[in-house]
């Protein structure tokens, strides 16, 4: 790639971002008048905020920033050794992904091979979105900072009696 087709796609990638940056709706009010206000921004912002963690949305598959999710999660302790959601995430073609949870240290029993082991119920918040990309050839990458709000284990499957699983083994005729 030349040197000038590296600066038109740096150019446009910054003007995608910076369309996305302005658009989000926690920036509504930088954009507006240019300048953050201490008197007005700091309630308004606020209200937003516990209006936000007030009523979550169930997770679907995809992340908006600002947004208040409420999702089952469970530990990936083989591969990437971080909690991720039992649903499919939705992020793209071509995009590869990851969830940064930026205050895990505030729930001692995720830490543990205990609360490991088990699915949790996540209320978290998207705080923001990462998304670059270091060549053309190779896929995006984004990065999904949340902030987990609340957590949760859920309720193990009812354990199945020694006759369900012996009617479960022989075979019908």
């Amino acid at each position: 790639m030349t040197r000038r087709a590296r600066v038109v796609v740096a150019c446009s990638l910054a003007a995608i971002a910076t369309a996305a940056w302005s658009a989000s709706p926690a920036n509504k009010a930088t954009v507006a008048t240019g300048k953050v206000t201490g008197g007005a921004a700091a309630p308004a912002a606020s209200a937003a905020a516990s209006a936000a963690a007030a009523a979550p949305v169930e997770f679907s598959g995809t992340f908006a920033a600002g947004t208040t999710y409420v999702a089952d999660v469970f530990y990936d302790a083989r591969v990437l050794k971080t909690w991720r959601p039992v649903k499919d995430v939705q992020p793209g073609s071509n995009v590869a992904w990851t969830v940064r949870w930026d205050n895990l240290d505030r729930f001692p029993a995720l830490k543990t091979a205990a609360g490991q082991a088990r699915t949790h119920r996540f209320r978290f918040r998207v705080v923001k979105t990462d998304i670059v990309s270091g060549s053309p050839q190779l896929p995006w990458m984004a990065t999904y900072h949340c902030e987990v709000l609340a957590a949760e284990p859920v309720a193990a499957p009812q354990a199945q009696t020694q006759t369900q699983h012996q009617q479960q083994a022989k075979p019908r005729r």
